[in-house]
């Protein structure tokens, strides 16, 4: 707008110029009359400036009001309506899908699948404030998967999976600033999550949890020339605490970067956990580390200690690993131990949104049977489109299992789809 007043003020300064021009050029005219025609020529630029000026000022005016209209309808967007006026509701979800491509050594299926590393679902969350310090809080989240990556096997191509939704939190909480916060139904035990810290913007397709990608897979065996019922889910796990259930869960404030929590769950069992979440330098660097119980939730696992750190660079190179231990209450079973390291960069390859890389390495032992040595390798791909809320990614892995009495093929596996959020 300020250019346009100074065009405004530069043409009045070419329309006076020239009748002031003319008079002066007028040697013959008299004093008198050259100063009453400057004041009438200067009382006339005074009016047309003031008429441009309003002009100026109802142009300004619309456009406060345009701009306004826009904010408001922007924010109207995606806004639910709760059905108490002191309290907040949010809707959000998301649909993963893929194709999967499994070579067992004998065959090779592709697979319409709903990838498991990150199911498709849909969530609600509410909240209302009692005070400045106090929240109460509910979360209600479900899932639905179709030929989830976790069901299709050679066995099981499609319709693999519950034709309903599933339970992942049903949940309400109480915050408190100073106290820290309550937790009461289904949902996130003390160590859900503690295997699984991971900044390298490739979890969707590629994270600890080695076995989502082709869960339900099951091993050749050479000895036999048939499937086993050894699948890739059992023989592979991150031991990730004891997951979701029905708890009570407390987990302290912050401090420092620091955080604690601690869950009962119903019908016996527990766990402690430990984390740790902070910039320092050019680094963001998180940590966690948990111990759980299942008690008499488990008929197998008498406890586990479960473990991760992820630090990720402004460069955006990271490094993420993960580990733990598990014991067994039958003593003739070894402890089931698991490591798995990752290597990843990020950057800003393309315009439409950051673009990530990884590849990890992973080993893991006696999960599901004594003597089992299993590995994996796999790398990954994910590119991500801001403005669609959209990530596509593409990964590869591969799935060793040597087991007494048998012979397995390796299995490799192909995931390849798109995860959009909302």
């Amino acid at each position: 707008m300020s250019k346009f007043k100074l065009f405004i003020l530069f043409s009045v300064f070419l329309m006076t110029s020239f009748p002031v021009t003319g008079i002066i050029k007028d040697a013959g005219a008299d004093e008198k009359a050259i100063l009453e025609r400057l004041e009438k020529i200067i009382l006339e630029q005074q009016a047309q400036i003031e008429s441009l000026q309003k002009q100026v000022n109802e142009i300004q005016a619309k456009s406060a009001e345009t701009q306004k209209a826009t904010q408001s309808a922007e924010s109207s967007k995606g806004f639910i309506k709760s059905g108490n006026k002191n309290t907040s509701v949010t809707l959000y979800g998301q649909v993963n899908r893929g194709i999967l491509i499994s070579d067992d050594g004998d065959n090779t299926n592709i697979y319409q699948v709903d990838n498991d590393n990150s199911s498709t679902r849909i969530g609600i969350n509410g909240s209302a404030k009692a005070s400045e310090a106090l929240e109460i809080g509910t979360k209600v989240e479900v899932q639905f998967e179709s030929n989830s990556t976790a069901d299709v096997n050679q066995n099981n191509q499609r319709g693999a999976s519950s034709n309903n939704f599933t339970k992942r939190h049903l949940d309400l909480y109480l915050s408190s600033t100073p106290y820290g916060k309550l937790s009461i139904g289904f949902g996130s035990t003390a160590s859900d999550g503690t295997s699984e810290t991971d900044f390298s913007g490739t979890s969707v397709v590629g994270y600890s949890g080695v076995a989502d990608m082709a869960y339900g897979q099951l091993f050749y065996d050479n000895n036999t020339k048939a499937l086993s019922t050894a699948k890739i889910g059992n023989a592979f796990s991150n031991m990730d605490g004891l997951s979701r259930d029905e708890r009570i869960r407390y987990d302290t404030p912050a401090f420092n970067g620091f955080s604690a929590a601690a869950s009962y769950i119903a019908d016996g069992g527990g766990d402690v956990a430990l984390r740790y979440d902070t910039k320092l330098d050019q680094f963001k660097v998180g940590a966690a580390v948990a111990y759980a119980n299942p008690a008499s939730t488990s008929a197998k696992t008498d406890y586990q200690i479960s473990s991760s750190f992820s630090a990720l660079h402004d460069s955006g190179i990271s490094l993420t690993l993960s580990g733990g231990q598990r014991e067994y209450k039958t003593d003739t079973d070894g402890d089931g131990l698991f490591f798995y390291s990752k290597l990843g960069y990020q950057t800003d390859f393309f315009s439409i949104g950051k673009t990530a890389f990884s590849v990890d390495y992973g080993i893991f032992d006696d999960i599901a049977m004594n003597n089992d040595e299993a590995s994996t390798f796999g790398a990954h791909f994910v590119q991500n489109i801001t403005d669609w809320g959209t990530e596509y990614y593409l990964g590869y892995r591969l799935h060793k299992l040597d087991r007494d009495n048998t012979d397995f093929e390796d299995i490799s596996a192909i995931l390849s789809g798109f995860r959009v959020k909302f």
